[in-house]
């Protein structure tokens, strides 16, 4: 397969809330691999993750995709999350928060993967980006699921 997998409704849905969102409040980046692996770990070991996701995976490996790849990604399995970050483009607080949401919720971009994003984003990114990814989430979807 090459490329993005198609992709529905729900999923550009989000896509455009975080890219609006992102747009406003530019988040943060991360200069290294290494940078973004240490942010990780500290978020999926801390105390706030276990409490917040309880039950998700604290064992997550990251591994890196090439600069030409189009998407970056997640899978949790057997109590283990791994993400994959396109090389340099997805080294930022935003894509953390959003594969780290599919590791939380072991979902697609459904409700709950929403709620999860949202409580990412505040510990990640600040109360003024989570408002207005909040705002964004909300002008695609007005029942504020």
């Amino acid at each position: 397969m090459t490329g993005r997998p198609p992709l529905d409704e729900e999923t550009k849905a989000v896509y455009a809330a975080e890219d609006a969102a992102a747009q406003a409040w530019s988040p943060r980046r991360y200069r290294t691999f290494a940078e973004l692996t240490a942010e990780v770990e500290r978020i999926v070991t801390s105390d706030w993750w276990a409490e917040t996701f309880a039950g998700a995976p604290i064992e997550v490996y990251l591994e890196r995709r090439s600069g030409t790849a189009t998407f970056s990604a997640a899978c949790r399995r057997d109590g283990t999350g791994v993400l994959w970050f396109v090389d340099g483009h997805h080294w930022s607080a935003d894509v953390v928060c959003h594969e780290l949401a599919h590791l939380a919720t072991d979902s697609g971009h459904d409700a709950a993967f929403r709620a999860a994003l949202v409580k990412l984003w505040r510990m990640e990114c600040g109360f003024y980006a989570t408002s207005e990814l909040r705002s964004q989430l909300a002008l695609l979807d007005p029942s504020g699921s």
